[in-house]
């Protein structure tokens, strides 16, 4: 286990139920893994990762009632839910362990590694006085593309509804 003096390092991954969130989060808790240090994988109910594929990590599902959500305007309304509803439980489970570490005889650093969409887990990091990281799983054309997109909103050109070019143009590229 990676050691910062005489205190073993824990370091605690929140990755984004979304499509290509989990898998690099995965990926760079294997290599932390491979470097000595103890793994907690924090995730929601929703697209939960096999924790039989990484049996070396711990594995702390969140609940995040997203089942019992109704359907969703938008994924920025979708991502507001998914914080508010897995903050407490992960606010808990922390907390559960900075209170064990109190009376254990071998502490351990406690860090939080999240997915940018996964906000409340810095939230909740700052709260408890932990330091976090926060990884983004998206790739550099991210960047240019969040910049743009609220001056084509503001433009009236996002959303694209309606639109016979536009939806054909998807039909043609998708091979629907």
């Amino acid at each position: 286990m990676a050691e910062h003096g005489r205190r073993r390092r824990r370091l605690v991954l929140t990755a984004s139920p979304l499509q290509g969130h989990m898998t690099p989060m995965l990926h760079h808790a294997t290599f932390l893994h491979s470097k000595g240090f103890s793994l907690t994988i924090a995730h929601s109910e929703l697209n939960r990762p096999d924790p039989s594929n990484h049996p070396a990590f711990t594995f702390l599902p969140l609940l995040d009632h997203l089942s019992v959500t109704p359907g969703f305007a938008n994924v920025v309304q979708f991502l507001q839910v998914l914080n508010d509803n897995c903050r407490q439980h992960f606010q808990e489970h922390l907390g559960q362990i900075i209170k064990a570490q109190k009376d254990a005889s071998e502490k351990e650093s406690i860090v939080i590694i999240y997915d940018n969409l996964m906000y409340f887990a810095g939230s909740v990091a700052g709260d408890l006085g932990l330091p976090s990281i926060i990884l983004r799983t998206s790739s550099a054309s991210t960047f240019p593309a969040i910049k743009i997109i609220p001056r084509l909103h503001q433009e009236g050109r996002l959303p694209v509804q309606g639109n016979p070019l536009f939806i054909s143009w998807i039909v043609n590229k998708l091979n629907v």
